[in-house]
């Protein structure tokens, strides 16, 4: 299990502007082993590039990356998304998702606080999950997932990769939960970059109309984001 405070947290880049906390929390168990991996890590990386063509975005955006499999790895805290590095995830062993949620929700907590702390208004942070779904029992992480987004502490919604478990992503996210066509990765990556884009220009707490999903996605999302 990996470490759930950081001793060093990257600095923000300007402490006068609204900031945004995206936490990707990543499937690396076996089951997404050859496409789905290769797949992901490339739209990862290329992530970054789309973001960093947009001065405000990469003024106001925090990423971090966290894996799971039958353990919970933080790839990267968060960093200004014009700090990244590459990624080159590898796939293996069994899943063990709840975990890995309490991971993410308390680096989500703890980022907003550091926001505060440095004097910048945080956005809704967001908390992206991509996974086939099989992942034990999550009904107690769900519970406390339910609540922070009925309280508007954040936004947290699932990419189910094709062959999903549907049961455990629904229970973790109720109805926010999408469903990728095939292993292509690409065109979700280049929406949530486009997302992030749409939020940068408005105000913390302001609804804001997303970008249309792409082809190999299903659902609306304008529903249930703002």
């Amino acid at each position: 299990m990996s470490q759930r405070t950081f001793n060093e947290i990257p600095p923000i880049v300007s402490a006068s502007e609204p900031h945004m906390a995206l936490l990707f929390l990543l499937d690396v168990s076996g089951s997404m082993s050859g496409d789905p991996i290769n797949s992901l890590n490339a739209s990862i990386n290329k992530f970054k590039e789309q973001v960093c063509t947009d001065s405000r975005t990469t003024e106001i955006l925090d990423v971090a990356i966290v894996t799971f499999n039958h353990e919970t790895q933080v790839v990267m805290p968060f960093t200004p998304v014009a700090y990244m590095e590459p990624v080159n995830l590898v796939a293996s062993g069994g899943t063990e998702m709840a975990p890995a949620v309490q991971v993410a929700l308390d680096m989500v907590d703890e980022r907003s606080r550091f926001y505060r702390h440095a004097g910048t208004e945080p956005y809704k942070p967001w908390i992206f999950m991509i996974s086939d779904g099989y992942g034990g029992d999550v009904s107690a992480v769900s519970e406390i997932v339910h609540q922070k987004e009925n309280d508007g502490y954040l936004k947290f919604f699932s990419l189910g990769v094709e062959g999903y478990d549907s049961k455990t992503l629904h229970q973790l996210c109720g109805e926010k939960v999408l469903k990728l066509n095939g292993y292509d990765f690409t065109g979700i990556l280049d929406w949530a970059h486009k997302s992030m884009r749409a939020v940068s220009v408005s105000s913390p707490g302001e609804k804001v109309r997303l970008p249309a999903l792409p082809e190999n996605v299903d659902k609306d999302v304008n529903d249930w984001f703002d």
